[in-house]
């Protein structure tokens, strides 16, 4: 699978990760958990609707979410961030 990101991922991660510093080895693991299955159980990957209808949530922990686009063998990540943040 060809993992991509957007800037606004590379940029709103940078920022998450200097802020919750206690998160980086968990959204480490979460998104390789995603490219290596974006729709394992576990990820409790759930398919968005308006304007992010073409994309798919998983969850970081309780409150914090990552979303993703898969187009066939491609994944990108688009934003990262609180559960208001990317919604």
């Amino acid at each position: 699978m060809r993992i991509f990101t957007t800037p606004r991922f590379e940029k709103r991660l940078h920022t998450f990760i200097k802020l919750r510093p206690d998160l980086s080895k968990m959204i480490q693991q979460r998104m390789k958990e995603i490219a290596h299955n974006p729709f394992s159980v576990n990820l409790k990957t759930h398919k968005l609707s308006g304007y992010l209808k073409d994309c798919f949530a998983s969850k970081i922990n309780y409150g914090h979410r990552i979303i993703f686009t898969v187009n066939g063998d491609e994944l990108c990540f688009i934003d990262i961030g609180s559960h208001d943040e990317v919604y």
